[in-house]
């Protein structure tokens, strides 16, 4: 993988997240599927993160895990 597929990889995965926050935010859970949990986000890029990427990307990865982390306790907001 080059420079660019990694950004359009990142890119991607910071788009689904913010998808799925919005999911967890709503409490949509009639559109959960395997795509929209963050288990499957933190394995896509953890991943990217095996690879050799450049050390530009570190602080982007580092901001989407925290990212993946708040999703864990996020409290729902409808009753």
């Amino acid at each position: 993988m080059g420079y660019d597929d990694y950004a359009w990889e990142l890119a991607h995965i910071r788009t689904m997240i913010l998808q799925v926050e919005r999911l967890v935010h709503d409490d949509d859970s009639g559109q959960a599927t395997p795509v929209t949990s963050p288990d499957y986000w933190r394995a896509r890029l953890n991943s990217v993160v095996e690879a050799e990427l450049p050390a530009t990307f570190e602080p982007q990865i580092r901001a989407l895990l925290a990212r993946l982390d708040a999703l864990r306790g996020a409290p729902r907001t409808r009753a």
